[in-house]
């Protein structure tokens, strides 16, 4: 709308105004409302809300929603760019919107928040196992075949939240306030199967935990699957957890810290043994056998990559991560200008039975998972919720 024309200056000024009733803000919804509807999420979460026994349910009031549609309508909102309970708002007051929704009948944000302190750690992982079975019946609409391979990620992230008095909340090793999920994510089907959120100080955790957050993602896949490998990150590199995978006949490829150990077990190649690494010009792969302390069973692989940098490309900040890969004699010799060019170096832990060059390959798309928790609306978001069992429903 032009307010009036002000002769050679041009028209006044201009107000950009909707306020046509019948239109809405959120139409991409209608996606989200259209899958929940054919895969009835909100009926599968309330079903396993309901059989759940270790906590009291999550009743349903006469006019009100249940804890399903709770679940999905606070998915929604986060989904359009909601950041807490009171943006579930924008939602409630799409009246145009409502038809195209997974769910119509929004909360106020009031009620939402009180339900939301409801829901135990059980209960949340009801919700996990309502997701999980919207999403095998998504798979058998879609064609796939279940006993294909599964390869589940493993990885953490940060979630930096604001306010001194956000419950559960710690600093981080960069002093930002936050929280730090942990997720296992299904690489093929691209969706969470379980997470852990833990305070921001924690984005390392115990070999027990980790092997919780495993044996709930195996739990999730569906029956008749195909066999199970995990790809790892080094900040859960522990002994006990690769023993509960080869406990839950899972395999695995783990990043290990460069340790003195891996320095030692590097010598051990003969220099005749690298190869070209796949899709990584200039990079090499070799392996050799390492027993970790505790390990009772066969000798696993080690597989190495390197890559040669010129003494011109390493950086002098010492927080620059490819120092980290260079070996800290060779990487002072090269700094003080006494060596042209150094190699950095990985280190890969598995039993998988692949070439080497594939193995490191397929470790490599793990970082997958690190693209995936940084664009996921979930991962850069958090609710005023206390620390539990995470609930996927966010990252929609």
């Amino acid at each position: 709308m032009v307010t009036g024309v002000h002769g050679d200056t041009g028209p006044g000024r201009i107000v950009f105004r909707v306020d046509d009733e019948r239109l809405t803000a959120f139409a991409g919804l209608v996606c989200v409302g259209e899958l929940a509807r054919r895969t009835g999420l909100v009926e599968l979460i309330d079903a396993e809300l309901a059989s759940e026994q270790r906590a009291a349910p999550v009743k349903r009031r006469r006019r009100g929603v249940s804890g399903g549609e709770l679940v999905v309508s606070l998915a929604e909102s986060q989904l359009v760019g909601g950041e807490c309970f009171d943006d579930i708002e924008d939602l409630r007051a799409d009246a145009a919107g409502a038809p195209l929704r997974a769910v119509a009948a929004v909360p106020a944000a009031p009620t939402a928040l009180q339900l939301a302190k409801r829901f135990r750690r059980c209960l949340c992982q009801a919700v996990e196992r309502g997701l999980a079975r919207a999403g095998q019946r998504l798979d058998r609409a879609l064609g796939r075949d279940p006993a294909e391979p599964v390869t589940i990620d493993l990885d953490a992230t940060v979630i930096e939240v604001y306010g001194a008095a956000k419950r559960g909340a710690s600093r981080n090793r960069s002093g930002q306030l936050s929280f730090a999920p942990h997720v296992a994510f299904w690489a093929q089907r691209g969706r969470a199967l379980t997470g852990e959120l833990v305070a921001g100080n924690r984005e390392k955790l115990s070999a027990r935990e980790a092997a919780a957050i495993c044996r709930r993602a195996l739990r999730r896949l569906p029956a008749g699957h195909g066999p199970v490998t995990f790809r790892i990150d080094s900040a859960y590199y522990a002994i006990d957890l690769f023993k509960a995978l080869r406990a839950g006949a899972a395999r695995f490829s783990v990043s290990v810290p460069r340790t003195t150990a891996m320095w030692k077990a590097l010598e051990q190649i003969p220099d005749n043994a690298w190869q070209p690494a796949i899709d990584m010009d200039g990079a090499e792969v070799a392996e050799t056998s390492y027993v970790p302390e505790g390990w009772r069973h066969e000798p696993l692989r080690l597989i190495v990559r390197r890559r040669c940098f010129s003494a011109r490309e390493l950086s002098k900040s010492p927080r620059a991560r490819r120092l980290k890969t260079i070996h800290p004699e060779q990487l002072q010799l090269a700094l003080a200008g006494r060596l042209a060019a150094v190699y950095g170096y990985s280190f890969i832990l598995t039993d998988i039975e692949k070439l080497a060059a594939e193995v490191e390959h397929f470790h490599r798309h793990r970082a997958q998972i690190e693209e995936r928790l940084k664009d996921a609306s979930w991962a850069r978001r958090c609710d005023a919720c206390p620390p539990q069992t995470s609930t996927p429903t966010a990252s929609g």
